[in-house]
């Protein structure tokens, strides 16, 4: 069994590892051209409506296609009013790295 210093040390180097990989992610990140940017953010929304589907049909197997379809439209427009609601904003790079940094 571990005792809370190995934890401690544990958790400490885990950390470091996960902060070397988000800028290792920002600086492949601000390597892309903007365009490159927009396609990936549209291929994971491509990506995560797969799965959503998925999910869906796994959840609710007696749901029809048209049925799933309505339930991401009923998602998407609660995703969208709470963006109109203006309770989360985009952060800009220099606070992303600053929150990384820490």
């Amino acid at each position: 069994m571990q005792t809370e210093r190995e934890d401690a040390d544990a958790s400490q180097e885990i950390r470091a590892w996960q902060r070397a990989i988000d800028e290792s992610i920002l600086r492949r990140a601000a390597r892309l051209t903007m365009a490159q940017k927009l396609l990936m953010g549209a291929s994971l929304y491509d990506e995560q409506i797969r799965w959503l589907i998925q999910i869906l049909k796994a959840e609710h197997p007696e749901w029809t296609d048209v049925e799933v379809r309505a339930e991401i439209a009923r998602r998407k427009a609660i995703q969208r009013q709470v963006e109109e609601a203006g309770l989360f904003r985009v952060i800009t790079e220099d606070e992303e790295r600053a929150s990384l940094e820490r």
